[in-house]
């Protein structure tokens, strides 16, 4: 949102308490609020937050999660036994799903993730105080009416309403940092559960070829019924949605009138229902549905509404994943095409990227890396001669050994290709594959001269992958060796240019059959069939 929608002057000054146990970050705030003509003071940590609030009186308080001796969650909670109606904004790193969440029920009324924005920081102070401003006023005009049972019922449920639709918006912002489909998913229907209560939410997708509902992400339902259940277009309160991509909301009575069948067969009874459609554009992407909400009360029309900007929320940040994956994907197709240029300059390492990423990622199972290193393993390890697109193909075609100055030239590809790189937004573990996969263990290694654990696990991986390829393969100075030669030079440099625990899993693989080299006859083959 824009900071400008809402202009200062309407919140007037107030006194605000900045608790966090970074100085910088209090000074900052103090800095940019006090320009704002506000009143601020400063705590280092909840305990002296505490201190501060039982002696003086402040109009917003500001604070970090993780502190010491006193951390946020129980500044939050000392606060509203103090003074319920002091409104509390919450600020934090990389926040949880469950923390955010916690935080909202807890009592803070916002939600400001770091690093921050100014913007963004003066916006939210300012909307903060205007509602709290508000509602004090409210306060004061519930007590000069006469019917003010009547009044302040009203006033109830439009600050329950208020409320709900505020965390919702904060924590269905927290989708926004999630790039992983499956994890969305899983926090869509984490999120449904938690704010209407439901103790049974599935996420079903859209599938246009069969024309029917797929159960992905779900709580509370079995594996068996997310594996069997198919719901067709216009079948119970699922595929009605599915058909008028308009919600529906079933009250238990109405369930019980309607029968078995409801939406997952009659694979278990259900109670009160709410179902909505996610539509990116004008097209059915899924269904969310709702059910058997806690203390067995129907779900009202505020869940409905709930639900449907959830359901909003998750269709737009899917429909941005797809796209980020789609320039993400033609990116990756640019690199490798540049791969495949640089290889087709010289033909003795044609297909040798595509060889070595394979073996490093048999290397990095061995090795039991994560998921996430090995998505970076596949992905640098393709690009890590990018660089020698900037030597001459003279240099890369020598037939016989190269020259001093030759061989420093040819050294330099790795800076090249980190240089080529590093506008990408690729991360600190893929670049310094691209730039350190010619680093050695005892610091003899180029561009850097990086010893022993300065050189990161995945380059060493790398670095042995890499090697191990051009020993068995043909150059133009000598011919391939063979595979026990290539493994006699590996172990023989075991523990100075190579890390031994990375020769050991390559020989012991190639040993027990689970890493299989290609022959040459084989590689000739290849290379004969992609030039075709």
């Amino acid at each position: 949102m824009n900071a400008q929608a809402l202009p200062a002057e309407v919140v007037g000054q107030a006194r605000v308490l900045v608790v966090d146990d970074e100085p910088d970050i209090r000074e900052l705030l103090k800095d940019m609020l006090e320009l704002e003509g506000h009143s601020v003071e400063t705590a280092e940590d909840g305990l002296q937050a505490q201190q501060m609030l039982s002696d003086k009186r402040f109009d917003l308080v500001i604070t970090d999660l993780q502190m010491p001796r006193v951390d946020g969650m129980q500044l939050i909670q000392s606060i509203r036994a103090l003074d319920p109606d002091l409104p509390v904004i919450v600020m934090t790193a990389y926040p949880s799903m469950r923390s955010v969440i916690d935080v909202m029920k807890c009592g803070a009324v916002d939600f400001l993730p770091k690093p921050f924005q100014m913007d963004n920081v003066l916006y939210t102070v300012r909307r903060t105080l205007k509602e709290h401003a508000l509602r004090l006023e409210n306060r004061r005009l519930l007590a000069e009416v006469n019917n003010k049972a009547v009044i302040e019922r009203l006033n109830r449920e439009l600050h329950s309403k208020v409320e709900e639709l505020t965390k919702l918006n904060v924590i269905a912002e927290h989708l926004g940092r999630l790039m992983d489909t499956d994890q969305l998913f899983d926090q869509v229907v984490q999120l449904a559960a938690a704010l209407t209560e439901g103790r049974r939410v599935s996420l079903m997708l859209f599938d246009r070829r069969q024309q029917h509902l797929r159960i992905r992400a779900s709580v509370g339902i079995s594996p068996d019924l997310m594996r069997d259940t198919a719901v067709r277009l216009g079948e119970g309160i699922a595929g009605k949605v599915a058909q008028t991509r308009m919600p529906n909301r079933v009250t238990s009575r109405q369930a019980v009138s309607l029968g078995p069948g409801l939406c997952h067969g009659d694979r278990y009874a259900s109670g009160s229902w709410v179902s909505v459609p996610l539509l990116i554009g004008d097209e059915l992407f899924g269904v969310l549905n709702v059910t058997e909400r806690e203390g067995q009360s129907d779900f009202g029309p505020e869940d409905e509404r709930v639900l449907m900007a959830l359901a909003e929320k998750a269709a737009a940040k899917v429909e941005n994943n797809a796209l980020y994956e789609s320039l993400y994907d033609n990116l990756l197709d640019t690199l490798r095409s540049l791969i495949t240029t640089i290889e087709a300059k010289d033909p003795y390492t044609h297909q040798h990227s595509q060889r070595v990423t394979e073996l490093a990622l048999a290397l990095g199972k061995g090795a039991g890396l994560s998921r996430d290193q090995m998505e970076s393993l596949r992905f640098a390890t393709t690009l890590h001669d990018i660089g020698k697109i900037g030597v001459q193909d003279s240099i890369l075609g020598k037939k016989g050994r190269l020259s001093a100055p030759e061989y420093e030239t040819i050294k330099a590809h790795p800076v090249i290709g980190d240089r080529i790189v590093e506008p990408l937004g690729l991360s600190d573990a893929e670049r310094d594959i691209i730039r350190h996969h010619h680093e050695r263990i005892d610091g003899r290694g180029y561009p850097d001269s990086l010893c022993g654990d300065e050189v990161s696990t995945l380059a060493r991986i790398v670095a042995v992958a890499d090697a191990f390829d051009a020993m068995t393969s043909t150059r133009p100075y000598r011919e391939a060796l063979s595979i026990e030669a290539a493994i006699d030079e590996l172990t023989r440099c075991s523990g100075q240019q190579f890390d031994p625990d990375i020769v050991d899993l390559l020989v012991q693989g190639i040993r027990d059959g689970a890493i299989r080299i290609p022959t040459l006859e084989e590689r000739e083959v290849l290379s004969t069939a992609m030039a075709v």
